[in-house]
């Protein structure tokens, strides 16, 4: 592989993480004594995170556990700019790379000795009374669901334009390969290689035993019609960006063109991932 050229960095940081400052400072030490540039923004998890504002970069690190990691991958949609995405949460699933390991990984990258993967991304449209009134992204997954677990909330599932079912639960989960391990299979849906491009929809406890989680193809539209409601309904995108929806919206949820880059730790196996970070076909302590 041709070596990498690297000019300036983007450290995006969760500032409530234990040694987060330290542990900038250090990368932004090595990253100088390479006469790389960098630029450190911090993210405090809140939904003023969305309206960062960042600068031409080559490449983006991201500091903190996998919510911050989806955070980076909204803010960088469609700039085609690499994520090297460092643990520093207690989880850790999409942020494959430790402090440890971080200026290894970089020099792997830098010397084409590692890869840059992508993943697919869902692009999510609410239109009331046929006019759009709210648009995001997403790498894990859309959720609407009832605010209130006492009432059922109900939506009008179309495939491609042709009607599939009304349903009636908690809600709904459209989500990514890559989010597959997070709500999805919290809900009880399957596990996806996060290399595929597909879709899962997956019922959250549905009223009736006939309704199973769905997997589509990618280029599949999944539209929602919201009926007559009983309880209210919330839209939440990756679990950080939430919208209220009526009675009359219609959610068209679809294969982004844009993707999420990642750099490749060459140290991480996605079946070894399953099996160590979420005990995949369990174990004598399972």
């Amino acid at each position: 592989m041709e070596r990498r050229t690297v000019e300036r960095v983007v450290i995006l940081a969760n500032t409530s993480k234990k040694d987060i400052r330290d542990v900038c400072g250090l990368f932004r030490s090595f990253l100088d004594g390479k006469g790389i540039e960098s630029t450190v923004l911090g993210l405090s998890s809140s939904l003023e995170d969305l309206g960062i504002a960042i600068p031409e970069c080559n490449l983006a690190v991201s500091f903190g556990g996998d919510g911050t990691v989806l955070t980076c991958a909204e803010l960088l949609k469609g700039r085609n700019v690499p994520i090297l995405a460092v643990n520093m949460g207690s989880f850790g699933y999409i942020a494959e790379t430790s402090v440890d390991e971080l200026e290894v990984v970089f020099d792997e990258y830098l010397g084409g000795l590692t890869d840059v993967y992508s993943r697919m991304m869902l692009d999510v449209c609410v239109k009331r009374e046929g006019k759009p009134v709210f648009s995001s992204a997403s790498l894990n997954d859309v959720t609407v669901s009832a605010i209130s677990h006492a009432r059922m909330a109900r939506l009008d599932l179309y495939l491609n334009g042709t009607f599939g079912t009304s349903l009636k639960g908690d809600g709904l989960i459209i989500a990514t390969p890559t989010g597959s391990t997070a709500y999805n299979l919290a809900a009880g849906g399957p596990i996806l290689d996060a290399s595929l491009d597909a879709i899962i929809i997956n019922p959250i406890c549905p009223f009736t035993m006939g309704v199973r989680p769905l997997v589509v193809n990618r280029d599949c539209c999944v539209m929602l019609s919201l009926p007559r409601q009983n309880t209210e309904l919330s839209l939440t995108c990756d679990g950080h960006e939430v919208f209220s929806v009526k009675e009359g919206d219609q959610i068209t949820v679809q294969q982004s063109e844009d993707r999420a880059l990642f750099i490749k730790n060459p140290r991480r196996r996605f079946i070894e991932v399953l099996r160590d970070k979420l005990s995949w076909a369990g174990g004598f302590n399972a």
